[in-house]
C-alpha cells in the first residue's frame, strides 16, 4: 500500500517461535499445464526469491500536483523453511510532468513467517525507511519504522484472505520536512480463484488513521496481474494496480501503478 513517495507497507510485531512450513502451502499457488507449481506472489506466507521494477503515478487531492516513482526492489528469503525474508526497496521520485527526479528513501523489510499450514498462517514484517532522499519532498525526512502482523486464511479452492494491523512511525520526531509521523492501517487483503491460471487478482482495501492530525481515510487498491512465463529461472509476471481514495483528509485521489517482476529464480 503507497499512498505517497514512501509506501504505507504491511507491517506489528508477533514473537511466538515456529517454522514455517511451505511445503504444506504450496498446493495453494497457481500450476501450469505440466503441474509444476507457480508462485505468482499473491500468497503472502509463500516467501521466494524476487526482483523487479514497477512505476506509480500519484495524484494528490486537492491539488495540481502529481507525482511519479520508479521503483526497483528485490527480495531473498532464507532459513531452513524460507521462514524469513529480505526485501530492499530503492525508489526513484519526482514530479509526474518533468524530468526532475531524484532518489527517495532506500528501505530495507524484514518478513517472518511465524507458522504457517494449509488453512492458515501467522507472519509480521519490519521495514526500515532510510533518510537517503535527495531532496525533503522526495522522502520522510526522517528514518521511519513500519511494523505489521497478519493472519492469513486459505479456503478451498484457493481463495485467501488476509488481513493485517500496520503502524507507522518517525523516528526522528519532526522530520527536515517538518512532519511527524505516527499512523495506523488496518488492512483486508482478499485473493479470489481465477478460472484461467494464467491471470491473478488481489483487492487491498483499507482504513488509516493520523493520530498526528486526528484526521483518516480510506482506499482500496486492485491488482491484476498476468504470467508472461519463464525469465532466469524464474516466473515472470505483468501486473498493473489502480489506487482509489476516500475521505475529505484523503492525501490522493487516484494513483495507478504497472509494474514487472521474476518470482523464484
Amino acid at each position: 500500500m503507497r499512498y505517497s513517495i514512501v509506501a504505507l507497507a504491511a507491517t506489528a510485531l508477533l514473537t511466538a517461535p515456529a517454522l514455517a512450513q511451505n511445503a504444506n502451502v504450496g498446493a495453494l499457488a497457481q500450476k501450469r499445464a505440466d503441474g509444476e507449481e507457480v508462485n505468482n506472489g499473491t500468497n503472502p506466507t509463500l516467501l521466494s526469491t524476487i526482483a523487479g521494477v514497477q512505476y506509480t503515478y500519484n495524484d494528490f487531492a486537492n491539488s495540481s500536483r502529481s507525482s511519479g516513482v520508479w521503483e526497483a526492489f528485490a527480495a531473498i528469503p532464507f532459513g531452513s523453511r524460507k521462514q524469513f525474508q529480505f526485501t530492499l526497496t530503492a525508489p526513484y521520485a519526482g514530479s509526474a510532468l518533468d524530468s526532475d527526479f531524484g532518489l527517495g528513501d532506500v528501505s530495507l523489510k524484514f518478513t517472518h513467517v511465524v507458522d504457517v499450514n494449509a488453512s492458515n498462517g501467522i507472519a509480521y514484517t519490519a521495514e526500515l525507511f532510510l533518510d537517503t532522499a535527495d531532496r525533503p519532498d522526495l522522502g520522510n525526512g526522517q528514518e521511519v519504522l513500519e511494523l505489521s502482523a497478519f493472519y492469513a486464511k486459505f479456503f478451498p479452492g484457493g481463495t485467501i484472505v488476509a488481513p493485517a494491523l500496520v503502524q507507522t512511525a518517525g523516528l526522528g520526531g519532526t522530520g527536515s520536512n517538518g512532519q511527524k509521523i505516527n499512523r495506523t492501517t488496518f488492512d483486508f487483503y482478499y485473493v479470489p480463484k481465477l478460472a484461467n491460471p494464467k491471470f491473478y487478482m488481489t483487492f487491498d482495501p483499507n482504513v488509516t488513521y493520523d493520530w498526528e492530525t486526528d484526521k483518516g481515510f480510506a482506499s482500496l487498491q486492485v491488482t491484476l496481474g498476468m504470467l508472461t512465463g519463464k525469465v532466469a529461472g524464474g516466473d515472470s509476471q505483468i501486473f498493473i494496480k489502480p489506487g482509489f481514495y476516500a475521505g475529505a483528509d484523503r492525501p490522493l485521489d487516484f494513483s495507478i501503478q504497472v509494474g514487472f517482476k521474476v518470482l523464484g529464480f
